[in-house]
């Protein structure tokens, strides 16, 4: 009999649901298991569209989340409890329909504790800032409520300390849960995500983790999703000489930098690229503005000299993957910690929201486009994504837990997953 194999993602959030659209994709597409994507929100339609089966499972609304992110996660901790409660229960009815022998998340936090009241394994999709063993010191966000009230100096002291007790606040969402359950209590939010094997999507370059981290946390590398789509039409119109700058803020940046760009970079010497993932609505762009709804970003990356974005994780790590420099817009942590990391290993620059305006923003592209050094940095670590081949040895590590029921990896047991690697793919 087959194996089922369940994905819970965020599915009001695009790199989330993505990211588990092409491990699953590749789960089915290299091994026999029937793989079912759970989840609601405005991109499920992707695993739906690919026709894979679809479950629908409780999510924390998008705009809620969105709202949450933007005020550094405050939030009632009864309205919290109350959410917690409802995923979790979700999560139970789903499993118990399709009866999983295992089920995959990707920041769906309520699985944590749903998987383990139902005895079924599961494997966790994350980025290694968000595990507890993530070595990097992760600075305070752009307009993060502790700097208005201690000042950035005395903030970026303490914001560790700050960190922890607002993922330990988060955790208190599950205890009641946990406890009717008799399960063990959680300290923070990262305990929510880490499964019987955690999948760091990231190369160790971009987000390194201490030496102590167990050996259940395992480095597959980018998961990255090139939408199934036709190249736009316009693109062979472009002209490779002049210089091409590609706009897109994922599913979760500020549309106003799409007006911005066109603002500045209208009717000028750039081509100017955006997609707008269905977030706003451009009409009458100038002759040197191209813009979709959708479209493969590694075709439009392919040619562009820099990407300007909100940050996102899909984002930043696709245009790596391309060798492409990154000038980033973050707005929420996740994508400011991206943006840390892009500028740490000189692939691009951060740009500050609070002191945006059109010329600091010509600058930037200028400095990125004039100092070849941002391109040949990028180069070097798309090789590195290119290499660790992500979807297909996340997939091999989901096949190997299935198949040995162990999440306790012997050096023998990883070499033979490296060889069921491709040649070209093999680390």
């Amino acid at each position: 009999m087959r194996k089922t194999v369940a994905f819970f993602a965020d599915g009001g959030f695009l790199a989330h649901v993505t990211r588990s659209f092409e491990v699953g994709r590749a789960l089915a597409r290299h091994f026999d298991y029937r793989v079912v994507f759970c989840g609601e929100g405005p991109y499920m339609h992707i695993p739906r569209n690919a026709g894979f089966e679809v479950r629908p499972v409780y999510t924390v609304d998008r705009e809620v989340t969105m709202r949450l992110a933007k005020r550094a996660g405050l939030c009632s901790l009864s309205w919290w409890r109350a959410e917690c409660d409802r995923s979790v229960q979700s999560d139970l009815e789903v499993i118990d329909a399709l009866k999983p022998d295992l089920v995959v998340g990707d920041m769906h936090w309520s699985l944590c504790t749903s998987a383990r009241v139902a005895k079924v394994p599961y494997v966790a999709i994350t980025n290694g800032a968000w595990t507890k063993w993530y070595a990097e010191t992760i600075d305070p966000p752009a307009g993060h409520f502790s700097t208005r009230f201690l000042g950035e100096r005395l903030c970026r002291a303490v914001f560790p300390q700050i960190k922890d007790a607002l993922t330990w606040y988060y955790s208190l969402g599950y205890s009641k849960i946990r406890k009717r359950y008799g399960l063990s209590q959680l300290h923070s939010i990262f305990d929510l995500i880490e499964g019987d094997i955690t999948l760091l999507a990231d190369v160790p370059e971009f987000m390194p983790v201490v030496d102590e981290t167990p050996s259940t946390f395992r480095y597959v590398g980018p998961i990255v999703w090139d939408a199934d789509l036709p190249v736009p039409t316009w693109l062979q119109r472009l002209d490779p000489a002049r210089p091409t700058l590609y706009f897109t803020m994922g599913s979760t940046g500020d549309t106003q930098f799409f007006d911005e760009a066109i603002r500045v970079f209208g009717d000028t010497e750039y081509q100017i690229l955006i997609t707008t993932g269905g977030l706003a609505k451009i009409e009458n762009p100038p002759e040197n503005v191209f813009v979709e709804e959708y479209a493969p970003g590694k075709a439009l990356m392919a040619v562009s000299d820099a990407v300007v974005s909100h940050g996102g994780n899909g984002t930043i790590y696709q245009a790596l993957a391309c060798g492409v420099p990154v000038i980033g817009f973050p707005s929420i942590v996740d994508q400011e910690i991206n943006m840390q990391r892009v500028c740490a290993l000189g692939a691009g620059l951060r740009m500050w929201r609070s002191q945006y305006d059109a010329l600091a923003l010509k600058r930037a592209v200028e400095t990125v486009l004039g100092d070849p050094s941002y391109r040949e940095r990028c180069a070097v670590l798309a090789q590195r994504i290119a290499y660790m081949a992500g979807p297909r040895r996340a997939a091999l590590h989901i096949d190997h837990l299935l198949r040995s029921g162990s999440a306790n990896y012997q050096p023998e047991d990883v070499t033979k997953l490296v060889r069921m690697l491709p040649e070209s793919n093999a680390a």
